[in-house]
């Protein structure tokens, strides 16, 4: 059968099957991601146990010492031109130079998950508003019963996203409820139908984009620096070689280097004043 000869009923059957499918493939594309970020986050912690105290001790060597060559340059220029003299390049490099905040990216948006305890709370709210003993006449009781079949239907199938939707109908429900005329009319089922159906295409196209979003994910995720020093550890572990250990001792080397340029800068500095 078509998709084109579906019938409402049919076309909902079919939809919520592949929601639940996507559903799946979305918490699998998920723990696989969460997976790798759990194991990303231990080299992490252990990159910033061997190495990162290093680099940045090294990066505030690095700053300690041009910041002393800033002043000697400084000191030589206001001995020359005298004191708060400005060289042209200083502020060419201030008004046009200097570094831009990058934007904040805004954090991606996670569908709630879609528990026992959540789809029951929506389905009792829901039977307490609609139930049709409730209802103040013969004609809002029939409106009441036809609400009341598709929310036990949906709750049967549990598709929250059809609860949700059918609870935001409230104030339309209220509404038609105070101004029902005498003669009963009977909401049609089709109608209800033919809305879930569109409520659902809704729904699986928004999973199809979430679906997108952690595949795009996990396809860029060796993308990252650290993740790409993580495979270089890795391998470098395969040939008997610390890759983490190797870049402790040239962080160590650098450091001492560096202390004695900026001890050396620093003699110079003094010796100016």
């Amino acid at each position: 059968m078509s998709r084109q000869t579906e019938s409402p009923s049919e076309q909902i059957a079919r939809l919520r099957a592949e929601i639940n499918q996507i559903q799946r493939q979305i918490r699998d594309a998920e723990n696989d991601l969460l997976q790798r970020e759990e194991d990303l986050r231990a080299f992490e912690l252990e990159f910033e146990i061997s190495v990162g105290y290093l680099l940045e001790h090294l990066v505030q060597l690095e700053a300690e010492v041009n910041d002393y060559l800033q002043q000697i340059k400084i000191r030589r220029v206001e001995k020359t031109f005298g004191e708060g003299y400005r060289a042209v390049e200083d502020q060419f490099d201030e008004k046009w130079n200097a570094p831009r905040r990058p934007s904040p990216k805004a954090p991606s948006a996670k569908p709630p998950p879609l528990t026992a305890a959540r789809l029951k709370k929506v389905y009792r709210e829901l039977a307490r508003r609609y139930h049709p003993d409730l209802a103040v006449n013969e004609a809002d009781r029939a409106r009441r019963t036809a609400k009341m079949t598709a929310v036990n239907d949906a709750y049967k199938a549990g598709s929250l996203v059809e609860l949700v939707a059918l609870a935001e109908e409230k104030d339309a429900f209220v509404t038609e409820a105070m101004t029902i005329p005498q003669t009963p009319k009977p909401e049609p089922r089709p109608q209800t139908e033919m809305a879930m159906v569109q409520v659902l295409e809704d729904e699986l196209e928004r999973h199809r984009r979430r679906l997108f979003q952690v595949q795009d994910a996990l396809q860029n995720f060796h993308h990252r620096p650290m993740v790409e020093l993580a495979l270089e550890a890795r391998f470098a572990r395969r040939d008997g070689r610390d890759l983490l250990a190797e870049m402790a001792a040239e962080a160590q080397r650098k450091i001492a280097r560096k202390e004695v340029e900026r001890e050396m800068i620093r003699v110079q500095f003094e010796n100016l004043q």
